[in-house]
């Protein structure tokens, strides 16, 4: 299914807070550094597991999967007693308490609910809730936000192994797919151990760039992949265009590197 982008974009280039109106949450965009200290596979473990469309990815007949929405699938996950549902759990927990830092979290069976920690004497704090009805607009919030569709390819989104029943039918696919291309790799000698992608973005744009890391580290994620991949945009630009100087045949015209970027979605 093709994702539709629904976050405007000038709240994503300022590292903005992100009003979430259907919950009436407000997302805090952390800086690398902090995702860092939360742990960049964890981060990416708990959106990989918020934002995977499961019901839009079933290849196979699972007519007892019908009836279940995405957010069933993830809470169904969570609730699981194997170490790996315990992991997401956790690491989906710490997640919202980094993004959502005004607010304390709570899962319950049907939903997952936000409580104010801030609030005026005399006065009930107020309770925000994400559920089936509201769960799949903020999943796509955070594939935005985030800038997940960068990564597609890139090997940093890791599948996990649920133990429980209708959500392993689903999850299993995924599992063997990316197992699979994991072997393929190997088999060529290349390294499949996934390292900091966000470190590797920060390294290339101090030395490419001529930035200081510690500023770098203080972008948003989302900063840092779109500045990413202009750089790597200019770069081709560049080179395209010094080959074609020097004379140089059957060069491709290189794409613009100014034109505006949509994290995930091809450039013309």
């Amino acid at each position: 299914m093709k994702r539709e982008n629904i976050v405007h974009k000038s709240y994503l280039d300022t590292k903005a807070k992100v009003p979430f109106p259907p919950a009436q949450l407000v997302i805090y965009q952390p800086s690398v550094y902090e995702v860092a200290l939360l742990g960049e596979t964890n981060f990416f473990m708990a959106l990989n597991a918020l934002t995977k469309d499961y019901k839009n990815s079933i290849t196979e007949d699972n007519s007892n999967l019908d009836s279940l929405t995405n957010f069933d699938i993830i809470m169904s996950i969570m609730r699981e007693k194997t170490e790996n549902g315990k992991l997401i759990f956790v690491n989906v927990f710490q997640l919202f308490t980094l993004i959502l830092p005004d607010y304390k979290p709570m899962i319950t069976p049907a939903s997952i609910v936000f409580q104010d920690i801030k609030t005026e004497e005399g006065s009930q704090p107020q309770t925000h809730m994400i559920d089936k009805n509201n769960f799949d607009i903020f999943a796509q919030y955070l594939y935005e936000i985030f800038g997940l569709g960068a990564f597609l390819g890139d090997g940093v989104i890791q599948d996990y192994n649920p133990g429980g029943d209708r959500a392993r039918a689903l999850v299993e696919k995924f599992k063997k797919k990316h197992e699979y291309l994991a072997q393929l790799r190997k088999d060529r000698g290349e390294n499949t151990a996934v390292a900091s992608i966000l470190g590797r973005y920060i390294n290339i744009l101090a030395v490419g760039e001529q930035k200081d890391k510690n500023q770098l580290s203080q972008y948003s994620v989302y900063q840092l992949i779109e500045e990413f991949k202009r750089f790597e945009l200019k770069e081709v630009f560049d080179y395209t265009t010094q080959a074609k100087m020097a004379g140089a045949k059957n060069v491709k015209d290189a794409k613009d590197w100014m034109q505006d970027i949509t994290l995930g979605v091809e450039l013309e």
